[in-house]
């Protein structure tokens, strides 16, 4: 779906009296998260060993069970070490952000979004070293076992994150 075809799309879920505040999306390039501080060395580990594993039973000459088991660890330790990137550039294509005066619209690629302001847990926002900024949200809860659980969103970098504060700032409550 390109811009145009989300600028007709998106307007089949405003209401009666709703118009849009701040629509945007977020701008090219991977930012690295805090988590990913984790995840690459791990993804890296994985891949490696996994490669090493591989390896070692197509030298051994084991059955056909084998190889094919190790290729799938190699496929996932690829996509944690470097798959993942192409993955949220190719997601951050298809999302697209809408702002009205009663709700945040979140589309990303076939699945849609919409959050209420009394239903948007409190913001964070983090500007970025090229000026731009990503707006998140984060819910905490207890799951049913008694474990803290969290749940989060976010604008993610995005050019005019003023506005878009701005903009969410300003929805009716």
């Amino acid at each position: 779906m390109n811009s145009m075809e989300f600028d007709t799309s998106y307007q089949a879920y405003l209401l009666d009296g709703e118009y849009v505040v701040w629509k945007g999306r977020p701008e090219k390039g991977n930012l690295l998260t805090p988590s990913d501080y984790i995840s690459i060395p791990f993804g890296i580990i994985f891949f490696a060993f996994s490669l090493f594993w591989e390896f070692s039973v197509l030298q051994m000459g084991a059955p056909f069970f084998f190889p094919i088991f190790g290729l799938i660890f190699v496929c996932v330790g690829f996509y944690l070490m470097i798959g993942r990137f192409f993955h949220q550039a190719s997601m951050k294509k298809k999302t697209y952000y809408v702002i009205t005066n009663k709700k945040l619209i979140i589309q990303q690629g076939n699945t849609i979004n919409m959050y209420e302001p009394h239903n948007l847990p409190p913001m964070e926002i983090y500007l970025h070293q090229n000026g731009y900024g990503t707006i998140r949200f984060t819910e905490y809860y207890i799951s049913h076992r008694g474990r803290r659980r969290s749940h989060s969103f976010s604008l993610e970098n995005i050019p005019d994150v003023i506005k878009a504060q701005n903009a969410l700032n300003s929805m009716e409550r």
